[in-house]
């Protein structure tokens, strides 16, 4: 079964532009972990990849914290019957959202039924937003949403604030003291800043001709939805624990596992193969070819991942790139010949051979279309013809210190020949395009965002935020 894995991940790094580096596990019954990994951890560092370098996971976080959570119910810590009011007695949400029928299980299930686009880029991207911030946020920056199950960031988020908010400890903390450590997970962690440097891969984008390495995600963007970094030895054991094929030594209950596995909303999505129609605690429940599977996919900026599991054959694989190269319809047909192969389903080596001789061409496409889209936004009318050539004193009354009450400060200061601002951990490059008017944007294959300078009012605009000269 891993003859054909190891194939795959060789065949994929020999692809310009796939992935620096690329890591396979699979895990079976009570047989040794099988793990390859190859490539280097960065494009622009003679740093090779292997079993223990830790891999941005995104958003397979979200399993984690629903096995804490189901955990901290069993343990009276947090029920998962806890409702946002009694977390927040004083919480006011837009109606008719109610934080008196809101559940800690409705968020890790993904159906708390409110929305946002503010909070998921601000801990994304930008900074880390305290649980004593959630409230007011709460109020101003989410709105309702039809019942039922919509897969997003925001659930993670909320439940990991109203943890703190009713424990006094940090998401980060517990995860560390009741899961990672008890579960001796040390390859997994939720702060970059504990990983040495020579552990941890960097993310990366290709733009056709070359790499962009994008540094790891700093602290304070490793949220709950979307915040730990992962080594190929640990996401073994990781596996083998949520297929009980490891001894978790009583850190947690096979009751507190199958709560955090057994879906409770319905997702409803297939794609002609593959349906997964179940969401759990973290996990989407998924049928391909008449197999039944656990899987949850992660993905950022230059980062890919995906773990599936599938219990009748005690089997598990978890792929992760530091790339985002056309990955993710990659890695789909990569785990469903998986789950044949373990289930012992015909012609699935034939699948992934053809999925490997389609895979450059969309590489390629990936990378074009990139390059396209930024095009495209840059032939804009709203940049005016980028005719701005303003001077060092123009550029100088841009500068300075601006507050937002989402964002935090910004601070723009002059980089010859241009200017910069810093948001957090967000770093732009400001490029006058039209009296005022700066495109703002993180990199060249980024299609760029106006950000508008009024000196006069000490105002700057920007993602629709009035941010208000401090100094």
């Amino acid at each position: 079964m891993s003859a054909p894995i190891q194939d795959a991940v060789d065949a994929v790094l020999r692809v310009p532009g796939s992935a620096p580096a690329m890591a396979a596990v699979i895990v079976q019954g009570d047989a040794t972990p099988w793990i390859h990994v190859g490539g280097s951890a960065r494009a622009n560092a003679a740093v090779a990849a292997d079993a223990d370098t830790r891999f941005y996971i995104a958003s397979q976080t979200k399993s984690f914290m629903g096995l804490l959570g189901a955990m901290l119910d069993a343990r009276g810590e947090l029920p998962l019957s806890t409702m946002l009011a009694d977390v927040w007695p004083d919480l006011r949400l837009p109606t008719p959202a109610d934080p008196h029928r809101i559940t800690m299980d409705d968020l890790l299930s993904h159906q708390e039924g409110l929305s946002t686009s503010t909070l998921n880029v601000v801990t994304a991207y930008v900074r880390d937003v305290p649980a004593a911030e959630y409230p007011a946020l709460l109020a101003s920056e989410v709105t309702p949403r039809e019942a039922g199950f919509r897969y997003a960031n925001i659930g993670d988020l909320i439940y990991g604030a109203a943890l703190e908010a009713r424990t006094g400890r940090n998401w980060r903390d517990w995860l560390d003291s009741a899961l990672l450590r008890p579960l001796a997970l040390e390859g997994i962690s939720p702060r970059t800043s504990t990983v040495p440097a020579a552990h941890l891969a960097w993310n990366h984008q290709w733009d056709g001709a070359q790499w962009h390495v994008l540094p790891p995600k700093p602290d304070a963007l490793m949220h709950a939805a979307g915040g730990l970094v992962a080594s190929p030895r640990a996401m073994a054991r990781w596996m083998q624990l949520n297929l009980g094929t490891a001894d978790s030594n009583g850190v947690f209950t096979t009751a507190a596992l199958q709560r955090s596995q057994r879906p409770i909303a319905e997702s409803n999505l297939a794609d002609g193969e593959i349906d997964c129609n179940g969401y759990s605690l973290g996990w989407y429940s998924c049928t391909y070819r008449g197999q039944q599977a656990l899987l949850h996919p992660g993905s950022y900026n230059g980062a890919v991942s995906v773990t599936v599991l599938v219990p009748t054959a005690r089997a598990g694989l978890s792929l992760m790139a530091n790339s985002d190269s056309a990955m993710e319809g990659l890695m789909l047909e990569m785990l469903k010949s998986f789950i044949g192969l373990a289930t012992g389903q015909p012609d699935e080596d034939r699948r992934l051979r053809k999925a490997l001789e389609a895979y450059p061409a969309k590489v390629q496409a990936k990378a074009a279309g990139r390059r396209s889209d930024a095009e495209e936004a840059r032939a804009d009318p709203q940049w005016g013809g980028w005719t701005w050539r303003p001077d060092a004193a123009a550029l100088e009354r841009c500068t300075g210190q601006f507050g937002n009450p989402l964002y935090g400060t910004m601070r723009v200061y002059q980089d010859a020949p241009g200017l910069n601002a810093q948001v957090g951990a967000l770093q732009l490059e400001l490029e006058p395009a039209q009296p005022g008017v700066f495109a703002a944007s993180t990199d060249i294959l980024e299609a760029p965002e106006p950000l508008r300078c009024d000196a006069d009012a000490g105002q700057i605009f920007w993602r629709g935020q009035v941010f208000l000269r401090v100094e």
